[in-house]
């Protein structure tokens, strides 16, 4: 069984760059944002970098289904742009 691809400009950017990453179910509609913590447990099993990360994500209320039928919504929140500006 081949993997699907992750297509993405930031794919080998390390987990521990993460400030947060929201993820949104396209079937059911659910979703949730992985804060910091939860990418931290994550990088200390062995997943390092975010295209591992993307493979590893499911919808926790649909049924397991392979990563090619996943209808997902990532957007990742970098370390450099959750920095907070004072106007």
């Amino acid at each position: 069984m081949s993997r699907a691809p992750v297509d993405h400009p930031n794919a080998m950017r390390l987990v521990v760059e993460l400030a947060s990453l929201y993820v949104a179910c396209d079937d059911c509609g659910h979703s949730r944002v992985l804060d910091l913590n939860s990418l931290k447990k994550a990088a200390a099993l062995g997943v390092h970098n975010y295209m591992q990360l993307c493979r590893k994500i499911r919808c926790s209320e649909c049924p397991k289904v392979p990563v090619s039928a996943r209808n997902l919504t990532i957007r990742p929140t970098w370390v450099a742009e959750s920095v907070y500006t004072v106007a």
